[in-house]
């Protein structure tokens, strides 16, 4: 389908930093991107012979034919697809994806982010990781509504108790760098809030001798986005799923 196949051109699985694309397979059949095993074998050829031929059906029979036909579709089938992915402990995903592979010093905020991920019986990628093999909709620039001042005053307050023997108690760096103006802007400009939530959960509180859970250090990403002036709203971060946003570079 057209809309589809030009919404995985725009998406991460498509064209990314490190140059390898994503194969539609490799996300929608599984096994598909993993060395099968004769039983794991012989369920990926069920597989493709029932999508296969349900394919068939759906195209000869233009069930979607026009672009409004896929818009009204798409919900159900992108929860349908979801499901399936839960339902199968995100097989697809952990076919490429081999989390206790990560390595390397660039890697290391995520060997300490997906640490309980690759102890845990099931994963969630879709907790932090969204629209990633279709993107209809480019992210717009925000304006207003980063964070709610009082997650940031919440923030400050576990800053001041956990973080300033780092970063100093003005954010302008003692052990650790700054997280204030220039230096912000050479660490984060132009990165995405769920990389710096990640820096600050993972590295960060490793190299503190400490721990923060999930909403600590949303709080604390919601502190250090106010004192770099951008402009609080209405509602707090709350969900690592929706840190899509890019931080202004300037």
């Amino acid at each position: 389908m057209t809309w589809a196949a030009d919404a995985y051109r725009q998406s991460p699985h498509y064209v990314n930093q490190v140059g390898v694309r994503v194969s539609c397979g490799q996300c929608h059949i599984p096994y598909d991107s993993s060395h099968a095993t004769p039983v794991q074998y012989v369920k990926l050829l069920w597989f493709k012979a029932d999508r296969g031929a349900k394919d068939f059906w759906y195209e000869s029979r233009k069930t979607i034919a026009t672009q409004q036909e896929w818009e009204e579709r798409r919900p159900v089938l992108r929860a349908t697809f979801e499901n399936y992915l839960t339902s199968h402990n995100y097989i697809t995903c952990r076919g490429c994806h081999v989390l206790d592979s990560f390595g390397g010093p660039r890697s290391q905020m995520k060997v300490v982010i997906h640490k309980d991920v690759i102890n845990s019986e099931a994963v969630d990628c879709l907790q932090c990781h969204r629209n990633l093999g279709h993107v209809y909709e480019q992210p717009k620039p925000k304006e207003s509504g980063w964070y709610s001042a009082e997650q940031a005053a919440t923030g400050a307050e576990t800053y001041a108790q956990r973080c300033t023997a780092c970063h100093g108690a003005n954010l302008e760096g003692a052990v650790g760098p700054s997280l204030k103006g220039a230096s912000w802007q050479q660490l984060f400009g132009g990165a995405k809030l769920l990389t710096v939530w990640g820096e600050i959960k993972g590295p960060m509180a490793q190299y503190a001798g400490t721990t923060f859970t999930t909403q600590q250090s949303l709080d604390l990403l919601a502190y250090l986005l106010q004192q770099n002036g951008l402009p609080a709203g209405t509602q707090p971060l709350v969900d690592t799923g929706e840190l899509s946003q890019t931080i202004p570079a300037k």
